[in-house]
């Protein structure tokens, strides 16, 4: 579970950096790219010491990890460096200039995180998957879980699930479409997701606020039992809505 909350860490991480006002996108995000950087560097510290012989599965892994601290660590320059824009105080010619060399390195940091989601849940599944090779199958609560469910949990943890509503109506966005609202409805009212409103970045530049889809305790856990069977999901789509209810944040404990 340490490397769904990873994934889910990186999820917020970036809806702020797209959402959030450029100053306070900088400040906040410098700090909360930091963080994460020791939170990578504290799951390749757990997936280590995992009692299991390292092969090739613990080894992607652990570089996937990796290359996540390294990555992230780039964005925190970026982030220092639009910090120390701000701080700044130039000739009022200069503004324009500096306010786009301000957004672009955001926009680098965010780009460099962006995948994020996806590498933390690919080597959380490849973990599972060698963890249930390597020992006889018990059941677990997974097994009640239809397919359609175990997708809907897989893409929320990648970061790929949000709500949008246009013209009274609501929609499921999510990579490839693989995530449909009543699948959703049916997870949110067994406490598996949570609906987290506004907290999305716009569809385009100066649409309303998505709602983002995140997994609460109870899904992280359902979600990691079935980690090894679930099918492949997609890589990447767009946002979509749904109402709005409070989010349990998953915790940094476990895979």
């Amino acid at each position: 579970m340490r490397l769904l909350a990873l994934a889910d860490q990186f999820t917020q991480f970036n809806d702020q950096l797209a959402r959030l006002q450029p100053a306070y996108a900088a400040a906040q995000g410098h700090s909360s790219a930091n963080s994460l950087v020791s939170a990578c560097r504290e799951a390749v510290q757990a997936i280590v010491e995992q009692p299991m012989y390292a092969g090739v599965a613990l080894t992607e892994a652990t570089v996937r990890i990796k290359q996540l601290a390294v990555l992230t660590g780039q964005a925190v320059r970026h982030l220092a460096d639009a910090k120390a824009l701000l701080a700044a105080a130039p000739p009022p010619s200069d503004t324009p200039t500096r306010s786009g060399d301000i957004a672009r390195r955001i926009e680098l940091a965010r780009e460099l995180t962006l995948l994020a989601p996806v590498a933390a849940v690919e080597s959380a599944s490849t973990l599972a998957a060698e963890f249930q090779r390597r020992r006889a199958a018990t059941a677990t609560g997974a097994d009640a879980l239809a397919p359609s469910q175990r997708t809907a949990l897989h893409a929320t943890a990648r970061g790929h699930v949000v709500i949008a509503r246009h013209q009274g109506r609501e929609a499921v966005h999510s990579r490839g479409n693989s995530v449909h609202i009543d699948t959703l409805r049916a997870l949110e009212q067994a406490g598996l997701v949570a609906v987290e409103p506004g907290s999305a970045p716009p569809a385009f530049g100066a649409g309303p606020p998505r709602d983002r889809v995140r997994l609460t305790l109870t899904g992280a856990m359902a979600l990691t039992a079935a980690l090894g069977r679930s099918p492949r999901i997609q890589a990447l789509t767009a946002p979509t809505a749904r109402p709005a209810h409070t989010t349990t944040a998953v915790p940094a404990k476990g895979r």
